[in-house]
């Protein structure tokens, strides 16, 4: 679900037809294993065009699936139909699994297991989640919660290569993280300590003013504690001032 719609059994693909069909499993696959009302369905098939008997046009689409390799995962409930996939089996639980762990090994010290969970799981990602499904209200909150684990997949994966000692990759993959996403100060925070690995403080210094500068105009703030701590950290080691401004 990491992208568009895509079913494997034993590793064959398995053709789901036209748009319409996609939509119907996309639709089924947020109900990770439970079911789904045939009133969301529809909204995720037709959206706002429906049919005049929706309920029934979703029964002859599963119909039609039953005859295909996906047709054995999906069974009716009394609450709606449901896509009956182990957890384990889709890549967007995998997803969550391997950051998670990568969340828990880099706490534990473990940075290269850490390295290597948090690269898994970017892996997987191919794109917007359910991404034909459009934009949905009804997958909004999944898919944005996705979205966020992915960026603190992002960071973290540099946090660990930091603690590695590899600031060639850590560094510059930092800098495109803080292009795409400026105002998430835990990139800047990276950056900073990255650039100080690398010997080249005065850089890191400069980042802390810009970062500064950025969130004063963008957003009316001043850095967060982290930021504002490794400023303060930053300026007595190096004897710079530091910039004036509030802690929040």
């Amino acid at each position: 679900m990491l992208g568009e719609l895509a079913f494997e059994v034993d590793g064959v693909g398995v053709p789901l037809g036209g748009s319409l069909s996609r939509r119907l499993v996309a639709g089924l696959s947020t109900g990770d294993g439970f079911a789904v009302g045939d009133e969301l369905l529809a909204e995720y098939v037709w959206r706002d065009g429906q049919p005049a008997n929706a309920v029934r046009a979703l029964r002859v689409m599963v119909w039609r699936l039953r005859s295909t390799g996906i047709g054995q995962w999906i069974r009716r409930m009394p609450a709606g139909y449901a896509l009956v996939v182990p957890a384990g089996q889709t890549d967007h639980a995998q997803f969550a699994a391997a950051v998670n762990r990568g969340l828990q090994q880099l706490r534990g010290d473990d940075a290269v297991r850490a390295e290597a969970s948090l690269e898994s799981a970017l892996a997987l990602w191919r794109g917007t989640p359910w991404a034909d499904l459009g934009d949905s209200p009804s997958v909004a909150g999944s898919r944005a919660r996705l979205e966020e684990l992915r960026q603190v997949a992002v960071e973290e994966l540099q946090a660990a290569r930091l603690a590695l000692g590899d600031v060639a990759r850590a560094v510059p993959a930092l800098e495109q993280a803080v292009a795409e996403s400026p105002y998430r100060e835990r990139r800047w925070e990276l950056l900073v300590l990255g650039l100080c690995q690398a010997g080249r403080p005065e850089r890191a210094i400069a980042e802390l003013h810009r970062v500064r500068d950025l969130l004063a105009d963008g957003v009316g703030l001043d850095p967060g504690p982290s930021l504002c701590a490794l400023e303060h950290r930053l300026a007595l080691r190096h004897r710079v001032p530091v910039r004036s401004g509030r802690w929040r």
